[in-house]
């Protein structure tokens, strides 16, 4: 795989900080369907293999793949896939398109696919994370408010 310039490496990142919006939004619709586990205190594994795939990824269509096999995998009252992965595979799609218009080299495309997206996906996970800690502490103040 070729090695990004400093130049589009920039531009990667500046597109990704302009459109955080969008990403933070979808990490709360995470929480909103996929919650977590409260007894244990763990969160959903759903998310953390979202965040794998995407970090581990060698090309950004398995990232893709993922999500499309995710939605089709329960029926559809039971999958809160089937609720996000269009959302999901629509910002997906936005950074593919921004890759082409940042460079014409189909190998360039491809590294600049898997850095937008393992920025991506740290944008949505950190505001998922972030929405079980904020509710977590609303859980603990309740609590200590009823004692």
């Amino acid at each position: 795989m070729k090695a990004l310039n400093e130049k589009l490496i920039r531009k990667a990142d500046l597109y990704i900080e302009v459109n955080r919006q969008p990403f933070l939004k979808l990490g709360r619709r995470f929480f909103e369907k996929f919650g977590y586990d409260e007894k244990k205190n763990t969160i959903r594994a759903q998310i953390r293999n979202l965040e794998n795939i995407t970090c581990s990824a060698t090309r950004f269509a398995d990232i893709e793949d993922f999500v499309k096999s995710q939605m089709g995998k329960e029926p559809k009252d039971k999958n809160e896939w089937k609720a996000l992965g269009s959302e999901v595979l629509q910002q997906l799609r936005q950074l593919r398109k921004k890759s082409e218009e940042l460079d014409a080299d189909p190998y360039i495309q491809m590294a600049l696919r898997l850095r937008l997206a393992r920025s991506w996906v740290r944008a949505v996970v950190s505001e998922y994370l972030y929405q079980v800690a904020r509710d977590q502490m609303t859980r603990r103040e309740e609590a200590n408010d009823h004692s």
